[in-house]
């Protein structure tokens, strides 16, 4: 799928109260930047934007016991890269089949890091 790195953003923000912000990057930019999509009243990350290698990602949190099950049944989905590699996936943009399945990623790992 192509998407922007701005793009890509705005369709995880949709229809959620949410900020963005680059919280890793500091005054001196590392060589990556990476966006920070953050449930607004708890400021929990709950997915991570990036570009790596001229490739779009995502990290996302899932729940463990599926976690293991997609990185090894789907190509595109990964390991985490940046947090727990237990509780989170890294997704390839360009790989993914399609936007519905981006959305459920998305909508899960905002449902995971909400405040209950």
């Amino acid at each position: 799928m192509e998407l922007t790195e701005v793009e890509l953003i705005k369709f995880i923000s949709e229809n959620r109260d949410v900020i963005v912000d680059e919280p890793f990057n500091g005054f001196t930019h590392n060589k990556m930047i990476f966006h920070a999509v953050r449930h607004k009243d708890s400021k929990k990350i709950f997915a991570l934007v990036y570009v790596k290698d001229d490739k779009l990602f995502v990290d996302l949190k899932s729940d463990p016991s599926v976690a293991s099950d997609l990185i090894e049944a789907v190509p595109y989905i990964l390991q985490g890269q940046h947090f727990d590699k237990i509780h989170w996936l890294t997704v390839d943009i360009q790989e993914i089949e399609s936007k519905t399945e981006l959305a459920n990623l998305i909508e899960k790992s905002y449902q995971l890091t909400k405040k209950l």
